[in-house]
This record gives structure tokens, sequence and C-alpha cells, in this order.
């Protein structure tokens, strides 16, 4: 009988294969994504935060009840926010579909340019603080319900600070 319930589980877990990305939540999800982005640019992975999350959730929260859409006041992170009115698409393809839009901000970054004062691209500022070098944290916020689905995620340390650009900033790594 012992050799019988072996088999069994055995042959359960051969049916039923997991991988990490199927079985990650959609915050884990989001992450994943968004440090494939980052390799792109030779930024290092960002490491999902408690702290950064809760702030992150919070105000997905908040924007959710109050049915707003704005960046959070005094906030000590970098903020990238989202929002569909779709209440019933699956959670984790509206944040890969926040990001895959942040990224598209890529095509009109200029790598060769340092972003000061007298000339900030604003259309390129989410791009820019998905894969800001220096950031070495994140915290996503994810919140679906009648207000639709609002997507938040938090940076840390911030990035998007100007005269900082050229040095945080860099184009997609080619293939060998």
């Amino acid at each position: 009988m012992r050799s019988m319930l072996t088999v069994i589980a055995t042959a359960a877990a051969l049916v039923v294969p997991t991988t990490p990305a199927q079985a990650a939540d959609p915050v884990t999800k989001t992450v994943e994504l968004l440090n494939t982005y980052r390799a792109k640019h030779g930024a290092p992975p960002l490491s999902l935060d408690s702290e950064v999350s809760n702030t992150a959730q919070q105000w997905a929260d908040h924007l959710h009840e109050t049915n707003d859409f704005q960046h959070r006041p005094n906030n000590p992170y970098g903020e990238n926010l989202y929002w569909t009115s779709s209440r019933t698409r699956a959670i984790d393809t509206v944040a890969t579909n926040a990001l895959e839009n942040w990224y598209r901000e890529s095509r009109g970054y200029d790598y060769s340019k340092e972003m000061t004062q007298s000339n900030v691209n604003y259309d390129v500022l989410h791009f820019t603080a998905m894969v800001w070098k220096s950031s070495t944290r994140v915290g996503v916020g994810l919140k679906q319900g009648k207000n639709g689905i609002y997507v938040v995620v938090n940076f840390a340390e911030r990035g998007n600070t100007l005269n900082h650009f050229r040095a945080n900033i860099h184009p997609p790594v080619t293939a060998r």
C-alpha cells in the first residue's frame, strides 16, 4: 500500500508541474518582469521591499477608495501609476500592461543627452524610473474593485534626479 501512495504522489507531481513564473503571485510576477526590463539596460535587479510595498499598496487602496488618480504627495519613493477602468481583467495582466506601457516610453528617450531642468522630457519618466540604475528596492501595490484596477510601483532609492540621467539610464544591451 505504501508504494502505491508513492506512485500516486509521484504521478500527481508529474501531472501538475509548477514553475516559479506560473506559481508566482501578481506582485512577484510584476517584480520579475520589471527586473527583465532592467536587465536589458544593464541595471541590477530590484528587491521587493515590504516597507516600500506597504506604501505602494496603501496608495493603491486610497486611489481606489477615492476614485482618484494622482501621485502620492510627499512620497519618499519614486512612483509610477497605472489605471484601467476594467474590473474583470486579471490583475497580473493589468500589471504587465502597465510595465509594457511605461517601457514603450523608451522610444522617445535620448540616451546621449543629460536631462536638466531646462530640457525635462516628461514623456519618458515612467520608463526612466523603471530602469534607473541606482534604485535597489521596489514596492508594488495592486487594487482591483468597483473603480477598476490600480497599479502603483514605488522605487527606492528615488530615481529621475536631474543631472544624473546619463549615469543611471543606459541604452539596451545588445545580445552577443
